[in-house]
C-alpha cells in the first residue's frame, strides 16, 4: 500500500493538476480548426527538429542536448517547487501539499513527466543523444536544489545585514581591481603548471567565477531606481563599474603576459558576463524576482541553443532581445508599481 501511494490515483494534487491540464485544453482547441493548426505546428516543428539534428554534428548536437537537460532540470525543479508552493500557500488542497509523503510522490510524478517529455523530444531529434540529454537534467535538478540553498542562506544573510553589505561591496569598482590582481596572480602561477590550451581553460573559469561575483544584482534596488527615473543604461553602468575594470586590467595584460588566447578568454568571459548583467537588470526592471530569474534562465537557454545550432543568428538574436527588453523598461521609468 505505501508503495501505491505514489501514483497519480492516490495523490489529490495530482489528480487536481491533472484536471486543471486537462480542462485547459480541451478549452484551448475546443473547435476543429484550432486542433488541425496544433497539429499542422507540431508536424512542422518535428520536420524541423529532426532536419536539424540530423545534418548537425555530433559534438555540437551533443552539447545542444546537454544544454536542453541541463537547463529543463533546472527550470523544472523551479517550477515543480513553486506550484507545491502554491498549493501548500493558497491551494483548495493544502493539507495534502503539507504532508511529506505527498508532496514527495508529487515532485517525483512531475519529474518523471518532464523526463518522459525531453525522453520523447531526443527520440525525435536524435535517440544517441539520450546519452546526454537525461543525465543532464538529473545534473539540472541538482543545481537548482543547490541554488535553492544558496537562494536560502542568501536570504538568512540579508536578515542580519551581512548580505546586503557584500553585494553592495561588490558592486564598488575597488571590487575589481581587486579581482584583477587575483585574476593576474593566479594565473602568473598557473602557467609554470600549465599548458598554452590548459591556461586558456584555466582562465576561462576564474574570469567567470570572478565576473559571476562582481555582477550581483539587487533586484530591489534596481525597481527602485527604475521608479526614481534612473534609465536602464545609468543602471547596468552602476553594476557593471568592476567588471569592466577587472576586464579593462586583466585583458591588456594577458594579451602581453601569456598570449592573445588568454586575453581572448578573459574578454570573451567577461563581455559575456556584462550582457548577462544588462539582460538581468532589463528583467528586473519589467518583473519581479522569480518571474525576471525564469525569463533570464528561458533567455539564456536560447542564446546557447542559438550558439550551437545557427551562430551566424546569434548575434541578431541579441540585438532583438536587448531590443524588445530595453523597449519595454525605459517605458516604467518614472512608473510607480
Amino acid at each position: 500500500m505505501a508503495g501505491a501511494s505514489w501514483g497519480i490515483r492516490e495523490n489529490r494534487l495530482l489528480r487536481y493538476d491533472a484536471q486543471i491540464a486537462i480542462n485547459a485544453t480541451r478549452a484551448t482547441f475546443f473547435r476543429w480548426h484550432d486542433r488541425l493548426i496544433a497539429a499542422t505546428m507540431l508536424a512542422i516543428a518535428i520536420a524541423v527538429v529532426r532536419s536539424r539534428s540530423a545534418d548537425c554534428p555530433w559534438p555540437i548536437a551533443a552539447w545542444t542536448g546537454c544544454g536542453c537537460g541541463l537547463i529543463l532540470g533546472i527550470i523544472g525543479k523551479r517550477l515543480v517547487d513553486a506550484r507545491l508552493s502554491f498549493h501548500a500557500l493558497h491551494g483548495l488542497l493544502a493539507a495534502d501539499a503539507l504532508l511529506p509523503s505527498t508532496s514527495k510522490s508529487y515532485k517525483l510524478a512531475w519529474h518523471a513527466i518532464l523526463l518522459t517529455g525531453l525522453t520523447i523530444l531526443t527520440l525525435v531529434a536524435r535517440p544517441s543523444l539520450l546519452i546526454v540529454s537525461l543525465p543532464a537534467y538529473l545534473i539540472g535538478t541538482l543545481v537548482g536544489h543547490l541554488v535553492e540553498n544558496l537562494a536560502q542562506v542568501s536570504f538568512m544573510t540579508k536578515k542580519i545585514g551581512l548580505g546586503r553589505f557584500v553585494q553592495s561591496w561588490l558592486q564598488r569598482p575597488l571590487a575589481g581591481l581587486i579581482g584583477a590582481m587575483i585574476l593576474v596572480a593566479s594565473l602568473q602561477i598557473s602557467a609554470h603548471y600549465f599548458g598554452r590550451d590548459a591556461l586558456v581553460a584555466v582562465a576561462g573559469i576564474e574570469a567567470a567565477m570572478l565576473s559571476l561575483a562582481l555582477t550581483v544584482v539587487d533586484d530591489s534596488l534596481v525597481r527602485f531606481k527604475t521608479v526614481s527615473g534612473h534609465s536602464s543604461g545609468r543602471i547596468v553602468m552602476c553594476h557593471a563599474r568592476g567588471e569592466l575594470l577587472l576586464m579593462g586590467i586583466t585583458a591588456p595584460i594577458c594579451l602581453i603576459a601569456f598570449g592573445p588566447h588568454v586575453a581572448g578568454a578573459v574578454a570573451g568571459v567577461s563581455i559575456a558576463a556584462m550582457l548577462l548583467l544588462a539582460i538581468r537588470i532589463l528583467a528586473y526592471r519589467l518583473y519581479g524576482r522569480r518571474l525576471a530569474d525564469l525569463l533570464v534562465s528561458c533567455l539564456v537557454g536560447l542564446t546557447m541553443m542559438a550558439a550551437f545550432s545557427m551562430p551566424v543568428l546569434l548575434p541578431f538574436a541579441i540585438i532583438l532581445t536587448f531590443w524588445q527588453l530595453r523597449r519595454r523598461a525605459d517605458a516604467l521609468t518614472w512608473v510607480l508599481p
